[in-house]
C-alpha cells in the first residue's frame, strides 16, 4: 500500500486541528477537495479515521493509532528532503514555534534573525498564544516546539527550563503609591488589571497561594500583555506579571515591584517527547539557547536558566 506525503499531510493536519474548514485552510485547497481526499485515503486503508459530528471532527480509534506513525513519517520525509538539497550546514524544511507575548517580543526576535542569517532555507511559522494555549498545541502536534509556563495536560512533553521571572505589580508609581513591598492592605486598594484564568501568572500565582488572584477579580479583565501595558501606560490599573512581561518596549517608563514573597514564572522550551524534533526544529532551539546567552535589555530580574 503506497501514501502519499500529500495524504499524510492532510490526515495529520486535519487530526490536529478538528476541523475540515480550518486545515483546509490551512493546506489551502478548498474544503469539498480535501473531505474527497479523507474519505479516497479512508477508502484506501480500508477503514474509518474519523467520527464526524456537528461540531468537530474526532480521531476514532484507528486513527488515534495512525496519527504517531504519519507523524513520523513525515518528520523522515522532510529530514531526507534536508539531507539532499541546500549547502552543506544549512538546514531547510519547516517548523511551528507556539509562543507567548512577553517572549516573543523580548527575546525571540533576535533569536530568529540569527536562525535566518544561518538558515536561510528554513520556513517558520510563529503562533501567539498563552501559556494553556502553547501547552495544547504542543501536546496536540499543533506546534512543533512551544515556548511558556506547561500548564495543564504536560504528560507526553519534555519541559526544558529557559529562564525564570519574579512576578509583580506595574504601574504609574506617583499615581498609585507603589513602592518596593506593599502589604495586603495596600494591594487591596489597587485597582489590579485581571488576568484570564488560564494565564501563566493565574496559574503560578494559584500554585503558590497567593491571594492577588482574588485581589484581580474586581479590575478590568484583558487578555493579552499589549493590553495590559496599554491600560497600565494609561493609568486604568495597575497589571500584575512577570519581569518578563516588564521588560516589552511598551512597559517603558512603567514601575515593577517583585512581590513579597517571591514569586517566579518559569519559562520553558516544549516538545512532545515521542516525537523528536525535526531538524529545523533543533536549529530554532539552539539559536534560542545562543540567543539567551547573550541577551540584553531584560528586566534584572529574569534569570537565564538554559545551558544547552
Amino acid at each position: 500500500m503506497n501514501w502519499t506525503q500529500r495524504q499524510l499531510k492532510m490526515f495529520v493536519t486535519t487530526a490536529a486541528l478538528g476541523h475540515v474548514t480550518r486545515a483546509s485552510e490551512a493546506l489551502h485547497i478548498s474544503q469539498p477537495a480535501l473531505t474527497r481526499a479523507l474519505k479516497e485515503f479512508e477508502a484506501q486503508l480500508g477503514t474509518v479515521l474519523f467520527e464526524r459530528t456537528t461540531r468537530r471532527l474526532a480521531l476514532t480509534h484507528e486513527g488515534r493509532q495512525l496519527l504517531p506513525l504519519a507523524q513520523r513519517l513525515l518528520r523522515d520525509m522532510d529530514t531526507a528532503l534536508d539531507t539532499l538539497r541546500g549547502p552543506s550546514g544549512q538546514v531547510h524544511g519547516s517548523v511551528t514555534l507556539a509562543v507567548g507575548t512577553a517572549f516573543g517580543c523580548t527575546v525571540l526576535p533576535r533569536a530568529v534573525e540569527r536562525l535566518m542569517r544561518t538558515h536561510p532555507g528554513l520556513r517558520l511559522r510563529v503562533l501567539d498564544d498563552n501559556s494553556a494555549g502553547i501547552t495544547a498545541r504542543v501536546q496536540r502536534s499543533e506546534a512543533d516546539l512551544g515556548i511558556g509556563t506547561p500548564v495543564g495536560d504536560t504528560s507526553a512533553l519534555t519541559c526544558e527550563r529557559l529562564l525564570s521571572a519574579p512576578i509583580g505589580l506595574l504601574g504609574q508609581a506617583g499615581r498609585f503609591g507603589l513602592r518596593r513591598s506593599a502589604s495586603h492592605a495596600d494591594l487591596a486598594r489597587l485597582p489590579l488589571l485581571k488576568e484570564p484564568a488560564d494565564t501563566s501568572i493565574v496559574h503560578t500565582l494559584s500554585l503558590h497561594g497567593s491571594d492577588l488572584v482574588a485581589l484581580m477579580a474586581g479590575g478590568v479583565e484583558v487578555s493579552n500583555l499589549a493590553l495590559q501595558l496599554s491600560m497600565a501606560q494609561a493609568g486604568v490599573g495597575v497589571a500584575v506579571l512577570s519581569a518578563l512581561g516588564a521588560s516589552h518596549p511598551q512597559a517603558s517608563g512603567l514601575t515593577f515591584v517583585p512581590l513579597r514573597p517571591r514569586v517566579a514564572r518559569e519559562v520553558f522550551l516544549m516538545h512532545r517527547r515521542d516525537q523528536p524534533p525535526s531538524p529545523a526544529a533543533r536549529a530554532l532551539a539552539q539559536a534560542l539557547r545562543e540567543c539567551l546567552r547573550t541577551v540584553s535589555g531584560l528586566h534584572p530580574g529574569v534569570s537565564i536558566h538554559t545551558a544547552g
